[in-house]
């Protein structure tokens, strides 16, 4: 008897087996379908710019035709791309439906990834050679072209969000239809990050450099960057904080130069730094008497939590900074955590001086710090932020150095971007984050904001 249940417990535990093989096998397969790039589709890439991000290229899985396009058929003016996409009117905060035509400057054989390859096909020495099956379109971008951004503003949440229609549609001559079907989009700014795991109610991302091994067995150890997200940046898709303020130009030359390489954590709040109980922006109730946020000690979390996963970090050289709603909490994690942070740099930030007590001010004074603001800025207003709070500081400095960069406005510096009349976009005033993350906050030196933010250590502050 016990030898037929046996036998029957084991052709059952088999059957299980085998369904449970099949069913991941299609499970997997189906996934991989999922994944899988569709003919006559298109890709697109996101570029993160100054002013947010824009969809910079196409690519076009066109298959063997590729090879059919000739140099006279990759002139732009052969492509027609069309794009119907969603709008906002802020006055009444509901979405409208915009249309218009995006411009192709350039286009390429490419392979998958869009890099430029040739066509070598029927090339007797190369006989493997696969032929091209993608064409690559650049779009020009411009400040003001809101047809291309796949975020919008969302009045329910007051964050950016991804636009929910976002259709293109590529024609050309040589197409037997036009493309209409996204295979997938991707930002090779963003995919510089990582989303980083056990964060608690905040989520964040996280970007290592590339580590010489040499200097490793030397004990060598590398900077972390902090920073903290505007108001518009919050929620829970990391995306939405690296592309909105340009974060990702952190990751990147000539930055990361001055550092040799850095560690950079972006953490992002799922509502707003600004908010001390459960209602957003209550802080800035006269009834809120402590303005500290309600995230305090969940961000020093997700930085404590980086640091235990990220041995090579010096934590002697851990800076902090942040735009707007991140300029306040860079504020409030330097009065919570003083001796923490070997430098700051708050841009617009937000935290009101009349806020500051004396000795909050004794407390920031002991902080190497550089601040970052706009004189028309008029979302967050200088003349109840940064110049009292500077004036007190340099009144209190008893030895570190305070740098401040007061820009008239905030305007184009690449020579890129005019506006109707020829001259250099200006864009919002608030926007003084362009400066810091193009590289142009200097001393009067002429000693750039991240050299001096390098040169910073914990250690030189015990001193």
């Amino acid at each position: 008897m016990q030898t037929f249940l046996g036998a029957i417990f084991c052709a059952v535990m088999l059957a299980v087996i085998l369904i449970l093989r099949i069913w991941r096998k299609k499970s997997v397969a189906k996934i991989y379908d999922e994944m899988a790039e569709k003919d006559n589709s298109y890709t697109l890439l996101i570029g993160g710019y100054d002013w947010g991000p824009m969809v910079d290229k196409i690519i076009l899985n066109v298959g063997e035709i590729a090879s059919d396009f000739t140099d006279a058929d990759l002139r732009p003016e052969k492509f027609s791309v069309k794009i119907l996409s969603e709008g906002l009117d802020f006055k009444s905060g509901k979405k409208t439906e915009i249309e218009g035509n995006a411009k192709v400057v350039a286009a390429w054989k490419s392979d998958i990834d869009g890099a430029p390859c040739e066509d070598k096909s029927g090339d007797d020495e190369n006989p493997e050679t696969e032929k091209p099956t993608h064409i690559t379109l650049a779009l020009e971008v411009h400040p003001t072209d809101y047809l291309i951004s796949p975020f919008i503003y969302s009045p329910e949440s007051e964050h950016n969000i991804w636009k929910k229609k976002f259709n293109f549609e590529i024609s050309h001559e040589k197409l037997s239809a036009p493309i209409t079907e996204c295979s997938d989009w991707y930002s090779p700014d963003a995919d510089l990050f990582t989303d980083m795991k056990s964060t608690g109610e905040l989520t964040a991302a996280y970007f290592t450099s590339e580590i010489d091994e040499s200097r490793i067995q030397e004990g060598r150890t590398y900077p972390l960057i902090v920073w903290l997200n505007g108001a518009w940046e919050g929620g829970t898709d990391t995306n939405i904080a690296l592309l909105g303020n340009k974060v990702t130009a952190l990751a990147k030359d000539p930055i990361q130069s001055y550092f040799e390489g850095a560690y950079v954590l972006c953490i992002q709040t799922p509502t707003f730094w600004m908010q001390h109980g459960d209602k957003p922006y209550d802080i800035l109730s006269d009834d809120c008497t402590d303005k500290k946020s309600r995230y305090t000690k969940s961000c020093k979390h997700v930085i404590d939590t980086f640091l235990h996963q990220t041995p090579l970090v010096d934590k002697n050289r851990i800076y902090i900074g942040g735009c707007s709603n991140g300029g306040y909490m860079t504020m409030n994690m330097l009065l919570s955590y003083p001796d923490f942070f070997a430098a700051s740099f708050p841009v617009c930030e937000a935290y009101n001086d009349k806020w500051l007590s004396e000795n909050d001010i004794r407390t920031l004074d002991k902080i190497p710090t550089w601040f970052v603001h706009a004189k028309n800025d008029t979302t967050v207003d200088p003349e109840k932020h940064v110049v009292p709070t500077t004036r007190r500081l340099m009144e209190a400095r008893t030895g570190y150095v305070l740098h401040m960069n007061f820009f008239n406005d905030v305007r184009d510096t690449s020579g890129r971007f005019t506006d109707d009349k020829g001259k250099p976009y200006e864009y919002n005033g608030h926007m003084v984050w362009t400066y810091l993350f193009n590289d142009q906050c200097c001393s009067e030196s002429g000693e750039s904001l991240w050299a001096w933010i390098s040169r910073q250590s914990r250690l030189d502050n015990e001193e």
